[in-house]
Parts: C-alpha cells; sequence; structure tokens
C-alpha cells in the first residue's frame, strides 16, 4: 500500500462546529495541501476515480439494485430506519438515528410489511451489510436527503421535494403509523432498545435507465474496506475487493501486505455519526499521517464527506505551509 484514502462517510464540517478548543487542541496536525470539494460526494468521486462514471450518475438504489439482480424498471429506493425525538415544534434527528437491525429484525419487518403494503406491489427487501432496499414505489422526480445529512439536525430539514414527492411523503406517513404498533417496536422497547420511528426513503427518483454492467477493475483501488451497502454494491459492479472494515488505521498498516504496484491505492469508508472528532482522529488520521512521515505511505487522502484534503511524504518539508488539523485543512483550504 502506498495511497491510503480515508473517507468520513457521514462528516460534515458543521458537525465539528462545537468541539472545545481543548478538543481541537489535541488533533493531530500536518502540512495538509489544498481543500477541494468533491462534485457529487463521496460516492460520485470513488465511482469515478475507478472508472465508472455511470455508477457515478446513478442514483444511489439504482446502483445496489442492480448489484441485486433487480431490473432498472424496478423504481428502487434506499431504505434506512431511524429513531427520532418529537420536541416541542419539530422532529428531532439524533447523531445516534440510523438503526442497524438485526437479521431476525430485518425479516420480521421484510414480513410484516409485506403483509401490509404487498397488496400495492411495494416489496421491502433487506441488504447486506445494513438497510434495506425498496422498490415498485413510481415516484420519478422526488428529491430525496441522506439521512446521514440529517443528524443532529430535525427532519424537516430534508423532507422530500420535486415532482413526485407527493407519493412519497404519503407513503412515509403510512408506513410511521405502521410502525407505531409494529410488535418489532414493542419487542425492542422491551429490551430498553430505541424504537424505530421512520423507515426513511432516499437515493431514488430518476426515471428507469439502462441496466449499469458489471465490469473488471481498472485497478483504481487495491481494496476498499467498508461496511456500507452501496460499496459492496460498486465493488460487485466494478470487480473491485471489499473487504469489512479494520479496527483502526493501525491494524490496517499492520496488516497490509507488501504489493508490488506502486502505486495502489486503499481507501477505508469510516461511519462517524455519534463519534467525535477526537476519536476518529486517533484511530485513523493520526496513524495514518505518521505512516507519511515516517515513509511508510506516499500520502494520505482525508474526504469528509463532500470534501478533501491530502498530506503528501514531501509536504512535511514545506515549511511555509502551515500545520492545522484536518478540520482546519478542510474548511480553510490551501494555506
Amino acid at each position: 500500500m502506498r495511497e491510503l484514502v480515508i473517507i468520513l462517510a457521514d462528516f460534515f464540517l458543521r458537525d465539528a462546529e462545537g468541539d472545545s478548543p481543548q478538543a481541537r487542541a489535541a488533533l493531530t496536525r500536518g502540512r495538509f495541501g489544498l481543500s477541494r470539494s468533491l462534485r457529487g460526494g463521496w460516492r460520485d468521486w470513488l465511482a469515478r476515480r475507478e472508472g465508472r462514471e455511470d455508477l457515478a450518475l446513478a442514483d444511489p438504489a439504482a446502483v445496489v439494485a442492480a448489484a441485486e439482480g433487480l431490473p432498472p424498471q424496478a423504481s428502487p429506493w434506499l431504505v434506512t430506519p431511524l429513531h427520532l425525538l418529537a420536541g416541542m415544534k419539530t422532529v428531532h434527528v439524533p447523531m445516534n438515528a440510523s438503526l442497524a437491525l438485526t437479521a431476525d429484525e430485518s425479516r420480521s419487518l421484510t414480513r410484516e410489511f409485506a403483509a401490509t403494503f404487498g397488496a400495492d406491489k411495494l416489496r421491502l427487501h433487506a441488504i447486506e451489510p445494513s438497510g434495506f432496499l425498496l422498490y415498485g414505489l413510481d415516484a420519478d422526480g422526488a428529491e430525496t436527503t441522506e439521512p446521514a445529512r440529517l443528524l443532529g439536525g430535525t427532519l424537516d430539514e430534508g423532507l422530500p421535494s420535486g415532482p413526485g414527492s407527493r407519493r412519497l411523503r404519503q407513503l412515509m406517513a403510512e408506513i410511521d403509523l405502521w410502525l407505531h404498533e409494529l410488535p418489532l417496536n414493542r419487542a425492542r422497547e422491551a429490551r430498553h432498545e430505541p424504537r424505530i420511528s421512520t423507515l426513511w426513503l432516499w437515493g431514488g427518483g430518476q426515471p428507469s435507465r439502462d441496466a449499469l454492467p458489471r465490469s473488471a477493475s481498472s485497478a483504481g483501488w487495491a481494496v476498499v474496506h467498508a461496511e456500507d451497502a452501496w460499496v459492496s454494491s460498486f465493488g460487485q459492479l466494478s470487480g473491485i475487493d471489499v473487504r469489512p472494515l479494520p479496527s483502526d488505521a493501525t491494524a490496517l498498516l499492520a496488516g497490509a501486505a507488501p504489493s508490488p504496484v506502486s502505486g495502489d491505492a486503499v481507501c477505508v469508508v469510516v461511519p462517524c455519526a455519534a463519534q467525535g472528532l477526537a476519536v476518529l482522529d486517533a484511530a485513523w488520521i493520526q496513524p495514518a499521517v505518521a505512516a507519511v512521515r515516517v515513509g511508510a505511505l506516499r500520502s494520505v487522502s482525508i474526504v469528509g464527506n463532500d470534501r478533501c484534503v491530502a498530506l503528501m511524504a514531501g509536504d512535511q518539508w514545506r515549511f511555509w505551509r502551515p500545520e492545522r488539523d484536518v478540520l482546519a485543512a478542510l474548511a480553510e483550504g490551501n494555506a
């Protein structure tokens, strides 16, 4: 491995605005280079680097559906179970709102969903490693928000809009009522686990397109480590080896086998909701920066969802560039 890319998949600059000066002072510092915006976010960037422009242009749900073997006319939508908190005037989306259900819970949810909504030709399909795919919903033109962008905010910040949003909102309201008395929710409450407040539908809405083909890897990525349904599907369609996410960068670097390909790149997609930046820094950024400084890595790139900053081996000698932490580098760009 010569290049490491760390994607903080659900990290946005606003998430760290409340960090204390003491927490910021503990973050790893380096002479990071130019910060740049990623058109379309990290998924589009990951696909384009592999040469899969078609996957970058497709809805996230369409990519997952293609990997699952569904036809492009299936009108797929990604589904994320969320736990919400009701406030006095609005509904809040806590940082730990996204719920990962067990295999038994997923089977129960899909079975009960089929019994209630199957007559409307709607199907809920569990996908690995978590979440669901809904197909059969015709809501072309609806514009939705990825649930990661709602964490720490309010629900009304991301309600569907656009031509097909009326049908989408109607179905989500019906699902909310159905979830209220769902036996699965009563069982979760009995175990003192958060209820499933809603099934958030997102990542669909484009008109049906041609099937997304499978291809061999173009060697853009040696391996990608992630626990994400879209990444797993991207790997299947692009011939890329997608492996489980290691515990931290130290474990990743210790287990990396030497490669004869000098330009090989490894990517890790790290979920960071409900984790402080200091925790992510200690687990991923600090070991990676240290590896660059001693020459074990040629470069490390940090992607904060839709922005990217890189540290090269020679950057430590650019004394005219001030040292700063990743948060400042992502926000401020090149010095």
